[in-house]
């Protein structure tokens, strides 16, 4: 299953330290049995500010074990940043066993629907459709993509959807 977390943060004076406190809650989460990946990704050409976190997770009993709610999981540890969120939604994929890393010259594509779209599916050979099963559940379908620059700048022309850069390789847990 993979686990994303869609944040719009407002306030640039205090994104610095919002990026160092999620650097250093990382490394709890990944402490956390079931939880084995996780990576961090920033829009390109989106203004507010939109980033996008991604995890691999063995099942949504994660949510309910001691180990996850002992750390703050479900956004109680980041309760002073809440406010700077113009956006902040959780969602849980089933479709995929893990998540994909993506290499600082990649990128990853991401775009919602209510069904797949065959038509952006033969856009991109590598298009994997995730049905949302959890949480806030803020669409459907979720279609991603791990792309070169190539890839990046034809899912540019598409309109909806969002690319992301890596801001921090993908870690594990092992």
């Amino acid at each position: 299953m993979i686990y994303m977390v869609d944040h719009i943060y407002t306030d640039p004076s205090t994104e610095a330290e919002w990026h160092d406190w999620y650097a250093g809650h990382l490394p709890k989460l990944l402490s956390v049995p079931g939880l084995s990946t996780v990576q961090r990704f920033k829009a390109i050409g989106v203004t507010p500010s939109r980033f996008l976190a991604m995890y691999t997770l063995e099942s949504a009993a994660v949510y309910d074990s001691p180990a996850y709610k002992g750390i703050g999981g479900g956004g109680s540890a980041s309760a002073r940043f809440h406010g700077k969120y113009q956006i902040w939604t959780r969602n849980l994929f089933d479709g995929a066993v893990c998540a994909p890393k993506v290499a600082d010259a990649e990128f990853v594509f991401v775009f919602d629907s209510d069904a797949p779209d065959h038509n952006l599916t033969s856009a991109f050979n590598n298009l994997l459709w995730l049905k949302s099963v959890g949480l806030h559940m803020t669409t459907k379908y979720r279609a991603l993509a791990v792309l070169d620059e190539e890839g990046a700048e034809r899912a540019r022309n598409i309109g909806s959807g969002f690319i992301y850069a890596p801001l921090i390789p993908q870690l594990t847990s092992h």
